[in-house]
């Protein structure tokens, strides 16, 4: 559920049944303190105000990240922005040093995220990969498989993702520092798949089928009111302006690790470009990101619209 159409859904869900939600909700209690003061400390200055709202969506294999996302949605130009993260990402943020995967172990995973891209985050929502497979079978998603990968049986929409096909698919997530770019190109089709069959269904439609999973395997720290105000800003965005951004970086070898060495010059780059409100720029200099000289960026031809990525 990695989409507006399907965060309406949840909002939704999460009114009519606010006992399970209660049951499931991981409220970080760290953040206390004033608004404008978040706001400062993230690179606001002189403008606590947006149209954005920008969301944290994180699959899981049951523990650890295998999937991150930044959701951004501006409710006026009504497009969505996704940042695609490896988990491998290496991060540097208040005290904490290492990968995003391992910051998700933490009480303070939001926090450490927002610190070190300096991106305000309006909440955050984790489900594990076979929530991810499921949501698949039950909108029936089918998908135009990327060149270079074949099917036996395709129709003119492409083949139908069943529940293990579209977790196997969620689960490598690794192939980002394993250089398999035809993973990569498949679990971005899949994804733009997805979001193309839940806005086409709409929100209530969505609503109504996938309300199993909402209710009982989505984990939030948003509010209902948070969850009203995304639905909200998220009205009325269609897939030729949804786009979705792969973070740049290449492999690296950091000790006897394999992690993805973010490009600092290029993520600040995109994310002023498209995921920060109007006016305001972070140089990179300012982004918790450790420079690394790791050679040029990988995937550098990947399509970013859904529409063409589907194409």
């Amino acid at each position: 559920m990695m989409i507006t159409c399907l965060v309406s859904a949840a909002a939704t869900l999460v009114i009519l049944g606010s006992a399970a939600r209660s049951a499931r909700l991981r409220v970080a209690s760290q953040y206390t303190s004033p608004d404008y003061i978040r706001y400062i400390t993230q690179g606001y200055e002189f403008d606590t105000v947006s149209s954005k709202t920008n969301l944290l969506l994180t699959v899981t294999d049951g523990e650890l990240p295998v999937r991150i996302h930044i959701l951004t949605i501006d409710s006026d130009k009504k497009t969505l922005d996704i940042l695609e993260l490896p988990p491998d990402s290496f991060i540097i943020a208040d005290g904490y040093s290492g990968t995003v995967r391992d910051a998700f172990k933490t009480n303070v995973y939001s926090q450490i995220v927002s610190h070190a891209f300096s991106l305000r985050l309006d909440g955050s929502l984790s489900f594990d990969s076979k929530t991810f497979g499921d949501a698949f079978e039950m909108l029936g998603v089918k998908m135009k498989l990327p060149k270079g990968i074949s099917s036996p049986r395709p129709d003119k929409r492409g083949i139908e993702i069943d529940s293990a096909a579209g977790e196997k698919i969620a689960l490598d997530g690794f192939s980002y520092s394993g250089s398999d770019e035809s993973a990569v190109r498949l679990y971005r089709a899949a994804v733009s798949a997805l979001l193309c069959e839940l806005c086409e269904r709409g929100s209530l439609e969505s609503f109504s089928t996938l309300m199993n999973l909402i209710v009982n395997r989505v984990e939030t720290d948003m509010s209902v009111e948070k969850m009203i105000g995304a639905v909200n800003s998220a009205k009325g965005i269609r897939p030729k302006k949804m786009n979705l951004w792969l973070a740049p970086g290449c492999p690296a070898k950091y000790g006897e690790k394999i992690i993805w060495a973010l490009d600092r010059g290029e993520v600040a780059e995109l994310l002023n470009g498209h995921f920060r409100v109007k006016d305001i720029e972070i140089p990179e200099e300012e982004l918790s990101i450790p420079h690394f000289s790791a050679g040029e960026p990988q995937y550098k031809n990947l399509p970013e619209r859904v529409t063409e990525i589907l194409n």
